[in-house]
């Protein structure tokens, strides 16, 4: 491989910030070019805006007719008139001035294809159609189900009775009197032509506009594309989009109409707009590919050099951080074409300390456990079980023989105490800590008799659970140090267990004089040390954090109006 000097690779670089400087330079041209084209396609949004505008108006000159007929005084006494009436006579006279009441508006509007009323009990007034509708019950049936759920309301529905209709209905209540009783249906049918006509638009380009309504398109589409496409097109947060759309690109600027959910879309091929700078935009491209091809590969050969040796003793690194000394061991791979000079011998380096520093721990780390080998041993002979438990069975015999009784039942649970606390794992259950912390207080039972009372309430789906050796028994031994060898009062001492879905927690809690738990959270965190009379929480806690996690520990409370509580959290197990 060549090793190339830090020097020239800076000295490249040098010339690297010469070519990607001229490279601005054209992305500063470019984005005025780009700049342009927004502001070309911002107007041509804004023509879609100004057409929306004079379309809502238009669909509120036929609502506007709704509300007119609604609340024209004349039109209410004839429908009220029929649905009131029992003369047959009355009502065919309702319905005829009726008639000629929607005639009228029908006629002096030629955009509106027909007017229909639909009294509730099927009977109808309806004017002429200036196209063919078609018109059956059950889509009648349908509309009038819609209007009474509106209970008023108007609303729009496209193509329901043929293609490029648009059909107004809403159910028409009695205005003039107190429960606005419902007096019928009314239909209106407008030619979505007239909707959609945008002649009078001064057009540069000659767009296609077009409606989406109620997953149909009114009027034609330049392209052969389903109505949820178009507006797929369309990001609600831009007010057009470029689309490609059978090898063509399209301007796409779409707007939602008010009330309809309706969708206005106004379209007009790119080429139409840009067919003048088109020549200079593919230049541009051209100029800019060239220049950031080169630019890649010469920076790709530079860096390549430089990233790929430090990526990898970065990662070599983070597994040594974990103590895995296997991969920073492996020599350094110096296949590549190009390298630093510098890096490479980094790299080297950094592998020469991580043999040094793999020899001294394996070194030391057999000086250790040689040292707890020989410390195992040494207590070994200090203390030989099998013997305290002889002396002890002797003891507890001629206890028996001399009808010594309590001394009998003190060396018993001396005994199951010694066997407990030697014999046993790490880990036991709580049914084992309990037991084992009833031996204990079977002794000091002996000592202070009616001083000392305790009381069990452990749930019996905690006792099989697991705890650390040795927890439960100092706490207890704390309780009896601070509260019975100190004072004459009664100590009372009570253990209790309660269960969630995730840990358990064991209270021991006492009567005593409380404790100071500024002093207690010191120890617990190491910044203070425990006193020579009492037995280390700190230890307890630790052991339990390192059998079971970071989570879990010991925690001191105050008990009103006296006492100490000691809760212990563990994990269900």
């Amino acid at each position: 491989m060549k090793v190339i000097p830090i020097k020239k690779s800076v000295f490249t670089l040098l010339i690297l910030e010469a070519v990607i400087l001229a490279l601005i330079t054209i992305i500063l041209i470019f984005s005025l070019y780009r700049s342009y084209t927004h502001l070309i396609y911002t107007e041509s949004s804004e023509v879609l805006c100004l057409y929306t505008i004079i379309a809502q108006s238009r669909l509120s000159r036929i609502e506007d007719l709704s509300y007119e007929i609604l609340s024209n005084h004349s039109i209410q006494e004839n429908m009220k008139t029929y649905t009131l009436s029992d003369s047959s006579y009355e009502k065919n006279l309702a319905k005829k001035t009726l008639y000629t009441q929607l005639f009228t508006r029908w006629v002096m509007d030629k955009n509106i294809l027909s007017i229909t009323f639909i009294f509730f009990d099927g009977d109808k007034v309806e004017t002429s159609s200036r196209r063919n509708l078609d018109v059956t019950s059950e889509k009648i049936d349908n509309l009038i189900v819609l209007a009474n759920q509106l209970d008023g309301s108007l609303q729009w529905k496209a193509n329901i009775f043929g293609d490029n209709t648009l059909t107004l209905f809403r159910t028409i209540n009695d205005i003039s009197g107190d429960g606005f009783k419902p007096l019928g249906t009314l239909i209106i049918n407008i030619d979505a032509n007239y909707f959609l006509e945008h002649s009078f638009i001064h057009q540069k380009y000659m767009p296609s506009i077009f409606c989406v309504a109620d997953g149909e398109i009114l009027s034609e589409s330049p392209f052969d594309i389903e109505p949820f496409e178009i507006l797929g097109f369309m990001d609600s947060a831009n007010p057009y989009d470029i689309v490609s759309v059978d090898r063509e690109q399209y301007f796409i600027s779409a707007k939602e109409l008010n009330y309809t959910h309706w969708f206005l879309v106004y379209i007009l091929p790119v080429k139409d707009i840009l067919y003048n700078i088109r020549t200079i935009n593919l230049i541009y491209i051209l100029i800019l590919s060239i220049v950031v091809t080169l630019v890649l590969f010469v920076g790709y050969q530079i860096t390549d050099g430089i990233t790929k040796p430090i990526i990898r003793l970065t990662k070599a690194i983070k597994v040594v951080e974990n103590g895995d000394y296997t991969v920073a061991l492996k020599e350094p791979d110096l296949d590549g074409k190009y390298g630093i000079s510098e890096v490479v011998q980094l790299t080297k380096d950094f592998s020469d300390m991580v043999h040094k520093i793999d020899h001294l721990i394996n070194e030391g780390y057999v000086k250790q456990l040689m040292i707890m080998e020989m410390r195992y041993k040494v207590l070994q002979q200090q203390i030989n079980p099998h013997f305290l438990y002889n002396t002890l069975d002797t003891i507890n015999w001629k206890a028996i023989e001399g009808s010594q009784t309590e001394i009998s039942t003190m060396v018993r649970s001396l005994s199951k105490m010694l066997r407990g606390s030697v014999k046993d794992p790490d880990i036991i259950t709580i049914r084992d800590a309990i037991s084992f912390v009833e031996e204990y207080l079977t002794i000091q039972k002996m000592r202070f008799e009616e001083r000392l009372e305790y009381h069990a309430d452990i749930l019996p789906e905690t006792l099989n659970c697991k705890i650390p050796r040795l927890t439960l028994q100092p706490i207890v031994e704390n309780c009896i140090i601070h509260n019975l060898e100190k004072y004459a009062a009664v100590c009372r001492i009570s253990i209790s267990s309660s269960l969630t879905n995730e840990s358990i927690e064991i209270c021991v809690e006492d009567n005593g004089r409380g404790a100071d738990l500024l002093y207690v959270e010191k120890v617990l965190n190491g910044e203070a040390e425990a006193g020579n009379t009492s037995i280390g929480i700190r230890n307890i806690h630790e052991r339990i954090r390192i059998s079971f996690g970071e989570q879990y520990g010991l925690k001191v409370e105050n008990v009103v109006p006296s006492g100490t509580k000691v809760i212990v959290h563990l994990p269900v197990s």
